[in-house]
């Protein structure tokens, strides 16, 4: 049983370098994920940005820090005494 890092639908940053030296680089949304033999656990990703879609190993995946919710612009409760 293959053990994965990334939940469908969380969104990880890719970081990668093409053969022609250009970074291949931003926030993508995992679609699915894939067992392989040869270079550990595959996902499907989709930028978040455009319809650019590719399979990615594990290990060129990070997690994209989440922003806390924190009710931001929400009147908190008021009690009943004044």
């Amino acid at each position: 049983m293959t053990d994965y890092k990334f939940p469908v639908g969380s969104t990880v940053q890719v970081s990668r370098r093409s053969l022609s030296g250009q970074s291949a680089i931003g926030s993508f949304k995992v679609l699915a994920r894939y067992p392989s033999e040869s270079s550990g656990p595959m996902y499907r990703v989709r930028s978040v940005l455009g319809q650019e879609e590719r399979m990615v190993p594990e290990h060129e995946l990070s997690m994209v820090p989440q922003p806390a919710n924190n009710n931001s612009g929400r009147t908190p409760p008021r009690s009943g005494i004044r």
